[in-house]
């Protein structure tokens, strides 16, 4: 279960590159085939040792695995970085809407510690993460009231991306996530297969209103950047780095729809590492 709380705010938005991963996938896929060209694309060789050894253990043996809907969203590449490598932006902004009891509290550069307000907690890892890979490992529990008794369980989010433009130069941010949760109670495959529908519909429905979310955020900078501005500056519980950096990544993105309107060109390399 630690999958919903960790796709749900940390990354259930983003991921197909629009050149080799340009067909469109309209419902989720649970086959091996997909479950093995997922695996192709993990950077073992670029792994520590113990992020290996926590990545295989789970997606080679997974209860649960599912590729999600392939998804594609307008909005800024250095927007969808950002929001992808500091969930706790996204919380935050949640928060302040009322539409949501999640918390995300950074505990590490690239580690967090996930309440999802539905009975799942979590520890999420961002393990990898380049211009069109990323990698996220989970470590919970679920306790509420679906079952019975306290799950809990592993995940991995494998989220890959891709980037293009529209007819009219608007940039495009293509998403493709696959899943893969491991649980380890007794009874955990029985459970596993009751589970996987609901699982599957409510990790499908977080993940395409999260790529809308993202979309959104994007737009929003692109039209009102004081705005922006401004509602970086109520995210209390976000640390004050990370709410400048989102106000610098929400100015950039003015910048560059302005210079894109009035026929310059945007400067600047995509942003890439980890922050």
């Amino acid at each position: 279960m630690s999958a919903l709380a960790a796709g749900a705010w940390l990354g259930s938005w983003l991921a197909p590159r629009r050149t080799a991963l340009a067909a469109a996938y309209d419902e989720a896929d649970t086959s091996t085939k997909s479950r093995d060209e997922a695996l192709r694309v993990l950077p073992l060789n670029e792994l520590t040792a113990e992020s290996r050894r926590k990545v295989l253990a789970v997606c080679e043996s997974p209860s649960i695995y599912r590729r999600l809907p392939q998804k594609t969203v307008d909005c800024d590449p250095h927007m969808y970085r950002f929001l992808i490598r500091n969930p706790e932006v996204v919380v935050g902004i949640w928060q302040l809407m009322g539409v949501s009891n999640m918390t995300a509290q950074r505990t590490a550069p690239y580690a967090w510690k996930g309440d999802d307000g539905t009975g799942t907690k979590c520890d999420v890892e961002l393990i990898y993460g380049s211009d069109d890979l990323h990698i996220v490992y989970g470590d919970g529990y679920y306790e509420g009231s679906v079952l019975k008794r306290q799950l809990t369980g592993r995940c991995v989010l494998i989220l890959q991306s891709g980037y293009g433009y529209d007819a009219s130069r608007r940039s495009l941010v293509g998403s493709r996530l696959d899943v893969f949760l491991q649980l380890d109670n007794v009874g955990a495959d029985l459970i596993a297969r009751t589970l996987a529908p609901w699982v599957g519909k409510v990790t499908d429905a977080n993940f395409a209103e999260s790529c809308k979310f993202a979309a959104k955020i994007s737009q929003t900078a692109e039209t009102n950047g004081p705005g922006m501005q401004r509602l970086a500056d109520k995210l209390t519980s976000v640390e004050p780095e990370v709410r400048a950096g989102f106000a610098r990544v929400s100015a950039g993105v003015h910048e560059r729809v302005t210079q894109r309107e009035s026929g310059q060109r945007a400067s600047g390399p995509p942003a890439a590492g980890l922050r």
